[in-house]
């Protein structure tokens, strides 16, 4: 409720079908569209037919597990397994939550991966 207060839109319940980038072979994600609905076994639209909805946003937060469609097609196109020997993902991924950072604090393309404080030495230890 306090994100879409701030102008966050939630869509539950609709599939991303594909992944919307800039025009003019820009590869900036724009988006993504939702899949087409009423369609019949042999391809052909029925009378519930209703196109997908692009749904378009300064951010696009992919969090669809760990071998979703929508990722393993921003993994293909940017070749992304191939860049430094990746390792295939196994693992899913969600969101806590998003913060608004002061201007001065934000690096473009900067991710950084956190695991919590005190870490564990093993998967007994508490």
């Amino acid at each position: 409720e306090m994100a879409e207060g701030l102008g966050v839109e939630i869509y539950p319940g609709f599939a991303a079908d594909e992944v919307l980038y800039g025009g003019d072979g820009s590869t900036a994600v724009r988006g993504v569209a939702t899949k087409d609905v009423g369609i019949a076994k042999d391809g052909d639209p029925k009378e519930t037919f209703e196109r997908g909805v692009e749904l378009l946003g300064r951010q696009t937060l992919f969090a669809e597990g760990a071998r979703g469609s929508c990722s393993e097609s921003i993994i293909s196109k940017f070749k992304l397994r191939e860049k430094g020997g990746a390792a295939m993902q196994h693992y899913g991924l969600g969101i806590k939550e998003v913060w608004e950072v002061p201007e001065k604090n934000f690096k473009a393309g900067f991710v950084q991966h956190t695991l919590g404080f005190p870490l564990q030495s093993s998967v007994t230890d508490k």
